[in-house]
């Protein structure tokens, strides 16, 4: 079958046949046009089918975008290094070709997904490199990997057939197998002169102990879920189940807790952060690149960090000032820890609170966006079973099965949770933040499922694009009540503390004291929260906290560009629909496409 050029370029010599030799220079100029055209369509074709393939082979393997489709899931994600090789083998297998794509033929557009493409191609190629420098066990890896699936795994099954009853106990016997692959990865770890940090072995413990006890009650299937099938089958499934929950996944679990035991511990480092280990400064270095798309260096985030704590001091300094206000920033902070108008009573008064601010905001959207999702959004509480593992919440994204999108919140310990930065946090979470560009990328027509994706995979975009639209309502007017500027810069403190104790504590060789010193110092955080944050920036997920401040500013300075380069006509609708209308970017790449953008 010919292709559209080909097509094309064969009508256009027939053309040429016919004629003489008066062709006219204004006809030989729409000819290779509209070759051009073609080539450009046949291209991008190219390129769609590419990242289609992607795609597909990202379906097939990550249980976490088969939950997001609405597929059922049966298995749990391949976390061994020998996946990881697989996975950067079938990357430079579709690099080799996306190369073989002229990118400079490409329209804009096109030229944007080749470049996200090729990044994270790239970045999947190099990830083996850095995965013995990553633990998969801490309580915030271990909470995204199983614990997020086995709530849609389990308790959603249904019965009907065989075949239903052959694929539940199989997933729940690859439960036991991620467990076994995590014990395997902390024993090559180990050999490479890679342990646990002493500091964050009780919490890994604990942490997996919750999910052993998670499984064995969410695994158990009731009578009334087992009403369809005959007695052979209810044997069946329920014998399987109890034979790999007592077996396979109870060993594994206890080996996995056996290995954390005194000896591990006494070979344990006192220090934490990646720097210390063998590979670790590049490792990363790699994290940065990979969480924030900047080529930063960790010294230079180090010292914007300090800068911009800074600026955020002296302004909460003058707002104390001026609600009257004399003593210290920590005398100020635990008054508000004692303010009873900080506390909500019940979940439901948490939602009210929420959903208060969201009525506040909606009637200035449409002053500063074109550009809307049409999923509803609100608040849900989360399922109380979950609370005890998350020190906030999350945004649940519109789906097949649930069209809302929500911010799930904690709702226990209520007299331990000051709603101090309420409308910055729900501002954040819903809109115009999280929702709006989640759920437009998800609503886009014209978007490819490799588009509608790429949220996910840039958290300096997602996270610095969240926090920029809470900062709108400084320019709406509905933040001038002091106590929610405070809560803002609260907030704003929180997100920026962690460029100075992530950088400090993974390469400039800071203890875990200082760096629980500085956040206390610098933030509203509590004794527990500072503990568990401060090991998440050291040893759970090293360079992810970076991406909240660094692509907040960055979006900032992206804009300010724009409005001195424009001037009166700047238009604010327009630049947020040339940020959030594409789904998401590196932010290199963002800048670039805004500049473009916005000369339309």
């Amino acid at each position: 079958m010919k292709t559209s050029k080909a097509i094309l370029i064969s009508s256009l010599l027939a053309l040429g046949a016919c004629g003489d030799s008066g062709t006219t220079t204004q006809q030989a100029n729409n000819q290779a046009a509209a070759l051009a055209a073609a080539e450009q369509r046949d291209l991008s074709a190219e390129l769609l089918a590419l990242t289609d393939e992607f795609m597909l082979q990202l379906l097939q393997k990550n249980p976490y975008l088969q939950m997001m489709a609405g597929q059922k899931i049966l298995e749990m994600p391949d976390i061994s290094f020998e996946g990881a090789q697989k996975h950067a083998a079938d990357a430079e297998e579709l690099l080799m070709k996306l190369k073989k794509i002229d990118l400079q033929q490409l329209g804009h557009d096109d030229q944007m997904t080749y470049e996200m493409f090729q990044g994270l191609l790239e970045s999947t190629i190099e990830g083996p490199q850095h995965f013995w420098q990553q633990f998969n066990v801490t309580p915030y890896t271990a909470n995204s990997g199983p614990t997020l699936l086995l709530p849609v795994v389990f308790p959603t099954a249904t019965f009907g057939s065989d075949q239903d009853i052959e694929d539940y106990l199989a997933v729940l016997e690859d439960v036991a197998r991620y467990v076994e692959d995590d014990l395997t990865r902390l024993k090559g770890q180990a050999e490479r002169g890679i342990r646990l940090p002493k500091a964050a072995i009780p919490g890994v413990r604990t942490g997996q102990a919750g999910f052993g006890q998670a499984v064995m009650y969410l695994a158990k299937v009731s009578d009334e879920r087992m009403a369809s099938l005959d007695n052979a089958q209810k044997q069946r499934l329920s014998s399987g189940i109890d034979a790999i929950l007592n077996g396979r996944l109870k060993n594994a679990l206890d080996a996995l807790q056996a290995y954390l035991g005194d000896d591990y511990v006494a070979q344990a480092p006192d220090a934490v952060g990646m720097g210390q280990y063998p590979g670790g400064p590049e490792a990363y270095r790699f994290a940065i690149r990979q969480q924030t798309t900047l080529d930063l260096s960790p010294e230079e985030i180090h010292q914007r960090g300090l800068a911009y704590m800074a600026e955020i001091q002296e302004e909460m300094k003058a707002i104390r000032k001026e609600l009257g206000f004399e003593g210290t920033q920590a005398e100020f902070h635990e008054q508000m820890r004692q303010d009873p108008r900080f506390y909500a009573n019940s979940p439901e008064e948490v939602a009210e609170r929420y959903m208060a601010y969201i009525r506040r905001i909606e009637p200035h959207i449409k002053d500063y966006f074109s550009m809307m999702p049409k999923a509803d959004y609100g608040v849900q509480r989360l399922d109380p079973a979950a609370e005890p593992n998350m020190t906030f919440g999350f945004y649940q994204a519109p789906s097949p099965t649930n069209p809302t999108g929500y911010y799930r919140f904690n709702g226990s310990k209520l007299d331990q949770r000051p709603m101090v930065w309420t409308g910055g946090l729900i501002y954040h979470e819903l809109i115009p933040g999280h929702h709006f560009h989640i759920a437009l990328a998800k609503e886009n027509e014209d978007s490819s499922e490799f588009l509608k994706m790429i949220p996910l995979m840039y958290p300096a975009f997602t996270e610095g694009w969240a926090n920029y639209a809470a900062s709108l309502s400084y320019e709406m007017g509905i933040m001038d009540d002091p106590w929610d500027r405070y809560g803002w810069l609260l907030f704003n403190s929180f997100i920026t503390n962690r460029l100075v104790v992530d950088t400090g504590m993974n390469a400039l060789g800071w203890p875990l004291e200082k760096a629980r010193a500085y956040m206390t110092q610098n933030t509203f955080s509590g004794e527990d929260e500072v503990l568990t944050e401060t090991l998440r920036y050291s040893t759970d997920i090293p360079a992810q906290s970076l991406a909240y401040k660094l692509g907040y500013e960055k979006i900032r300075e992206i804009r300010r560009t724009q409005e001195e380069k424009l001037g009166d006509k700047f238009d604010i609708k327009k630049f947020h629909a040339a940020t959030v209308g594409n789904g998401g970017m590196p932010l290199p790449q963002l800048e670039r496409h805004v500049d473009w953008y916005m000369q339309q």
